[in-house]
């Protein structure tokens, strides 16, 4: 009987040992899968350049630090915003996140495959930043800072966000996530024909990145007047009757051949500004681009994920080769089918009617640039906002230039 109750005690205790050995890998993978998803969301929550910020701002002393200097860097900003915000609020109420969310995920995927980076997120307005290595800038002794340098990755850069602003006007207006709120019946009320729109603002400049905030709240961002003047060239487009400004400092960087795809819309000195500013937008209309099929089948997170590293691994392969200037950015006016529709509309014919108008403009001769943009609505085949911004900008002095006119004005 002693020896079957020690046999017995023997075959647990190796039961146990076994157990043991058992859940202790167990137990460590476990662990590994945690710290990955806590990195994973460290990771979204700072986004992929505020990642960057972080580990350089805790590589000293371990753990994140709000008072260490920040560092100057030369980016592309770009700013967009959802229009007509508030009334949409005041209506989806607690539906509004998943509505800005199904927005935000369009832009910043967009975004992402043309080499930029989501870096914050203010309720109905997203900040995506272009970063430039320091071999693309140099000193500027006229405006005393750094700025982009001319080279064939600061050009590919400029043309990257400009197309990647272009692709998300498209996405939006095809995305059948988004097509539903077409047809949302208080919406429509509010806003009669209502379409989710949006504005995008685009400049190049310098900015301090760094990590803001407190030991309770921290945020990784960009500070400088360039950062704001992306802010106030996106709320210009409301004025200028087109979704997309850029400032001239990024039209400049850009190849002759994508130039030509561009048109002035004005000269301006913009409020809390020092200079003049040419504002440059790349004409689409949007509204040509059809709403996509309804998928047979949503991805699983799996897939997704999938999806998405596959993405990036495209995304990493072309950038080289557009920084390389094996691949002409500009091709994609053509090749890209989204992007050749929605560039219909903009003719031979319109360009060379609207540059004439625009500089009697420019040079004073009114009269002139009246008669020749009030001819653009029916060139175009529909109303042509940055022709109209400028017919009502001479109407107030009633088509006659001001005695110290030259060529520029302050923007209201």
């Amino acid at each position: 009987m002693e020896k079957l109750e020690e046999e017995n005690s023997k075959s647990r205790k190796k039961k146990k040992k076994k157990n043991e050995e058992k859940e202790a890998p167990f137990e460590t993978v476990i662990l590994e899968n945690t710290i990955v998803k806590i990195g994973a969301l460290l990771a979204i929550g700072f986004g992929e350049a505020g990642s960057e910020i972080i580990a350089q701002n805790m590589a000293k002393s371990g753990e994140v630090d709000p008072m260490i200097p920040g560092k100057k860097c030369v980016a592309f900003f770009g700013f967009c915003d959802i229009r007509q915000f508030t009334d949409t609020t005041e209506i989806l109420q607690e539906e509004v996140m998943v509505f800005v969310n199904e927005i935000g995920e369009i832009v910043h995927a967009i975004v992402d495959s043309y080499a930029g980076a989501a870096n914050k997120n203010i309720g109905d307005a997203f900040l995506l930043v272009w970063k430039l290595p320091d071999e693309d800038t140099e000193w500027n002794s006229k405006l005393n800072n750094r700025v982009a340098k001319p080279t064939v990755r600061a050009g590919q850069t400029a043309e990257m966000a400009t197309i990647s602003f272009l692709k998300c006007f498209a996405g939006i207006n095809k995305s059948r996530n988004l097509y539903k709120y077409r047809s949302y019946e208080k919406l429509n009320e509010r806003m009669p024909n209502y379409s989710v729109k949006m504005g995008f603002g685009l400049h190049v400049g310098w900015a301090i990145e760094g990590a803001i905030g407190s030991d309770f709240k921290i945020d990784v961002s960009y500070l400088s007047q360039n950062v704001k003047m992306s802010d106030e060239l996106e709320a210009s487009t409301k004025l200028f009757g087109t979704p997309l400004l850029m400032s001239g400092y990024v039209y400049q960087l850009m190849t002759e051949e994508t130039k030509a795809k561009c048109r002035q819309m004005d000269v301006v000195k913009i409020p809390g500004s020092s200079g003049k500013y040419d504002l440059w937008t790349c004409d689409i209309d949007y509204t040509l681009i059809e709403v996509e099929p309804e998928s047979k089948k949503e991805l699983d997170p799996g897939q997704k994920k999938l999806k998405r590293v596959k993405a990036r691994l495209k995304r990493d392969r072309e950038k080289v080769e557009m920084f390389n200037g094996s691949i002409q950015l500009v091709n994609k006016f053509e090749l890209d089918e989204e992007l050749a529709i929605m560039r219909v509309p903009f003719t031979e014919k319109f360009y060379e009617q609207y540059n004439s108008g625009f500089k009697d403009y420019i040079d004073g001769r009114w009269e002139d640039a009246r008669e020749k943009l009030e001819l653009m609505e029916s060139i175009r085949g529909s109303p042509d906002g940055p022709s109209l911004s400028l017919l009502r900008v001479m109407k107030e002095h009633n088509f006659k230039a001001p005695a110290d006119w030259d060529g520029w004005r302050d923007l209201d």
